[in-house]
């Protein structure tokens, strides 16, 4: 059974940056790899010599040091936090670090949109798909369409939400293998996972304009990824 947790953007992130240091941390060489690399050094002021040689012992420090270093440079651009930007690079850190399931929540900067743009909506279809209205809904501030293909079985949906203060995203990186790609100068993450009956299933989310997209089916990562581009 997976475990799932809800945690703030807050606890989210230095969780990201303590990975992230002790990840730091675990690629520096070892006492031996060192003497191996440096045979002699006699040449050596002596306290170096030593300090080296006791490297893991002063490893809970280092790491200290390097959470509070990475904290306090993120505490000075907090402005940026919740930016797309910033929230793009929270999620690269716990979808490479934090290897469970998770959600994050967010507050947006500035006022969000009210309603989804005119016309805002998914305008490509892949041959031999058809839209299932029963299982949709629509609303002003967001959608979800269904489409599915009787010839093939496979089928993908589409969601698109306005985004809103207390939205929340969510990870499991237990079942999923994330990346970075684009759609369109979006950038968005790909991932991708194992369905139940042995499939590929990709999930594709990105932000543009305010609105919150997510693309997820068991179709072609190209039927993906041109789904995603004609989404406007």
């Amino acid at each position: 059974m997976s475990e799932r947790t809800e945690i703030s953007f807050d606890a989210a992130l230095m969780m990201a940056l303590r990975a992230d240091a002790q990840k730091e941390l675990d690629e520096l060489p070892t006492s031996a790899q060192l003497k191996e690399r440096y045979p002699d050094t006699s040449r050596w002021d002596e306290r170096m010599a030593t300090a080296l040689q006791q490297k893991k012992k002063h490893r809970p420090v280092l790491k200290q040091l390097l959470v509070t270093a990475l904290t306090l440079v993120l505490l000075a651009i907090g402005a940026l936090a919740v930016s797309a930007d910033f929230r793009k690079a929270v999620y690269t850190m716990i979808q490479k670090f934090l290897p469970i399931e998770m959600q994050l929540t967010y507050q947006v900067d500035g006022e969000p949109l009210e309603r989804l743009p005119d016309g805002y909506s998914d305008h490509y279809v892949p041959d031999g798909f058809e839209r299932d209205r029963e299982q949709e809904f629509e609303s002003a501030e967001n959608f979800l369409h269904v489409y599915s293909s009787k010839e093939s079985g496979k089928g993908y949906t589409v969601r698109c939400s306005i985004i809103q203060p207390g939205q929340q995203s969510s990870f499991d990186n237990e079942h999923t293998t994330y990346e970075n790609v684009k759609v369109g100068d979006a950038d968005a993450t790909l991932g991708t996972s194992v369905g139940e009956n042995g499939d590929t299933v990709y999930i594709l989310s990105w932000e543009q304009g305010g609105v919150s997209n997510t693309i997820m089916g068991n179709i072609s990562r190209d039927e993906i990824v041109k789904i995603a581009e004609n989404v406007f």
